[in-house]
């Protein structure tokens, strides 16, 4: 019977994200997904395009990769999900699924070794369950340092599939990915799972994170923050199908912590949209598509744009983009 109910519900579960989180280890508490198919499709495709391609130093570097490798990211690239454990960033562990229209394996891997090389290292291979795994190896490594235990490295599924992992994940990766331990996957993980399909139907982003324990902790010693202490779990996803359409949930620990932070949004909406600065950049009107409302012990929050504030928005992130590279806003760097 326990197989039946929740054996069962599992499968299910998976099956509605797609198998999304079946290659992550079961430390996965964060996961966030991207379908550049959908964003493709949006009416602001256009728009986001050339905001991320503006500079010609950038066209010239995508242009050449495209040349050397035959894939092009903003044409070829159809999905990206990345995850995270609880300490991502004591450990560095994070994985990556990446789903791709078709790709060249050996033409990705002499690009990627010759990159390492003019960085004064090297490209390396070893076998891990029956994937290859390909890491960057330092010149002057010593024998039998950091062999197979590199800290990034990554595998070719098939043609078009490419994962990528650190801190030790991308070789649990690779036995997920040849049936080994299905149990120590994150489709597994009952929780993550509901989490993710409350906001992954049908959007072009969305994320999802179970909340530490040690997180709420450092909540509580914020008096700011203390309501939020009781957090469990949260998600967000966007929609650009129309305008803009974002939406942020949460799980909190009772009904009056869930109903004291939906006070706290109004009340910073309502201070902001008395804000001077505010006010003379005109933003005022896109806060008026903010709402947000708890039910029982969960509260959502969201924000609607119409098509041409997204393109307003999107035409000041350009300027802002053009005069940072120019030099001209302090403390900006490129990266």
């Amino acid at each position: 019977m326990s197989c039946r109910t929740g054996c069962s519900g599992a499968r299910r579960a998976a099956h509605s994200l797609g198998g999304r989180l079946a290659l992550f280890p079961i430390e996965t508490r964060v996961v966030v997904a991207f379908d550049f198919d959908k964003l493709r499709a949006s009416p602001l495709a256009g728009a986001l395009t050339q905001l991320a391609g503006d500079a010609q130093e950038d066209k010239d570097e995508i242009a050449a990769f495209t040349k050397r490798t035959g894939l092009d990211p903003w044409r070829d690239i159809q999905s990206l999900v990345v995850a995270f454990p609880e300490e991502a960033r004591r450990g560095g562990q994070f994985g990556l699924v990446m789903r791709v229209s078709g790709m060249d394996p050996k033409r990705l891997i002499a690009y990627a070794r010759d990159q390492a090389q003019k960085q004064g290292g090297d490209l390396q291979s070893a076998p891990r369950a029956h994937r290859l795994l390909w890491s960057r190896q330092s010149k002057g490594q010593g024998q039998g340092q950091g062999q197979g235990q590199e800290d990034l490295a990554g595998f070719f599924l098939d043609d078009r599939t490419f994962v990528l992992g650190a801190g030790g994940w991308a070789e649990r990766m690779a036995d997920l990915s040849d049936g080994g331990a299905p149990s120590g996957s994150a489709e597994t993980n009952i929780d993550l799972i509901r989490l993710c399909e409350r906001v992954a139907n049908d959007r072009a982003v969305w994320a999802a994170a179970l909340i530490p324990e040690q997180t709420r902790r450092q909540l509580l010693t914020e008096p700011r923050f203390k309501n939020a202490a009781s957090l469990s779990r949260m998600a967000a996803a966007l929609d650009v199908s129309q305008g803009l359409s974002a939406t942020l949930l949460g799980d909190m620990g009772s009904a009056a912590d869930a109903q004291a932070l939906v006070g706290q949004v109004t009340d910073s909406l309502r201070d902001a949209k008395k804000n001077p600065e505010v006010l003379m950049l005109g933003l005022g009107p896109y806060l008026d598509g903010v709402t947000s409302k708890a039910t029982a012990t969960s509260f959502e929050i969201h924000a609607t744009l119409t098509d041409p504030q997204v393109k307003d928005l999107l035409g000041r992130a350009a300027a802002y983009l053009k005069l940072a590279r120019q030099g001209l806003v302090p403390g900006f760097r490129r990266p």
